[in-house]
């Protein structure tokens, strides 16, 4: 069975296990600056390769960091590695908490039963670190991209001059070939949306990171709820841990610095009616 760790306080998982449920919160608003940001970064990379001149690559990075403004990702961060002492010391309390062992075929499951077009769903999805995955991950889209901006996307529009040397229809044929160009160009940019939130740098490469990750429209009404912090009012959604006949807790590892008896982790488990989940200590050392 592959298991996934989410990383937190003994708060946050005592209110994972008391209300069944998973918070999956504002990426943007996370201790990485960068999150969301990295798409621009490897698209402008990509076309610099390629040759694209400097102002076709400046046109294309503001046409991506476009969707950085316009799209929030909410999610709730796990690791393949379930016992790492940098996941202890950045996301659970500094190695007083817990890391919590979800089941991947679970997860899985929650998240086909959560693609509902009438609510907003989340998917499961692996972090990319390397540059080369990165790039494979939208290589197809870029491609598109670059035949769009050779076909004159970026092309500026027309205007008649005082010699004339083009009719007024000429010159209104060539615009609407431009305009149309340039919304092909428009929408094959969208989708990238749903890769903001999977690239990251290599400094994080030792997470080995994977992501539910639920999309928020800045600019409409997407339901979501509000949780307040000391500097900052942080969105996030809310997700049951439905039964679908799969455990959703597989294990549960007490950081290096917890000293709760593994028989109270135990009882709280069971007493919220989650059944056979491994219990241990972490055995990283750590003061």
């Amino acid at each position: 069975m592959t298991v996934l760790y989410h990383y937190c306080s003994n708060a946050a998982f005592q209110s994972i296990v008391e209300n069944r449920s998973i918070w999956l919160s504002a990426l943007s608003l996370s201790s990485d600056t960068m999150e969301g940001k990295l798409v621009t970064n490897v698209i402008a990379e990509m076309a610099k390769s390629d040759g694209l001149d400097q102002a076709n690559i400046q046109r294309l990075k503001e046409s991506v960091s476009l969707l950085e403004q316009m799209m929030e990702g909410l999610g709730f961060c796990l690791s393949e590695k379930g016992d790492l002492l940098s996941q202890w010391r950045g996301y659970a309390d500094d190695a007083t908490g817990v890391s919590v062992g979800f089941s991947k075929k679970y997860l899985e499951k929650l998240s086909e039963v959560r693609l509902n077009p009438q609510k907003s769903g989340f998917t499961l999805n692996k972090v990319e670190y390397e540059y080369e995955s990165q790039k494979k991950r939208i290589q197809a889209t870029y491609d598109k991209i670059k035949e769009l901006i050779n076909q004159g996307a970026y092309k500026p529009l027309k205007f008649q001059t005082i010699l004339k040397f083009k009719t007024d229809d000429e010159i209104e044929a060539e615009n609407k070939i431009i305009k149309k160009t340039f919304w092909d160009l428009s929408l094959t940019i969208l989708p990238l949306i749903f890769e903001l939130f999977l690239l990251k740098t290599k400094a994080f490469q030792e997470e080995q990171e994977w992501r539910l990750i639920s999309y928020l429209l800045k600019i409409s009404d997407d339901e979501c709820c509000f949780q307040s912090f000391p500097n900052k009012i942080v969105p996030y959604r809310k997700y049951s841990l439905s039964n679908l006949e799969e455990n959703p807790i597989v294990e549960v590892i007490l950081g290096p610095k917890n000293s709760t008896p593994k028989y109270v982790i135990d009882r709280l488990l069971k007493q919220n009616n989650f059944e056979i989940v491994n219990v241990v200590r972490s055995e990283a050392s750590y003061r």
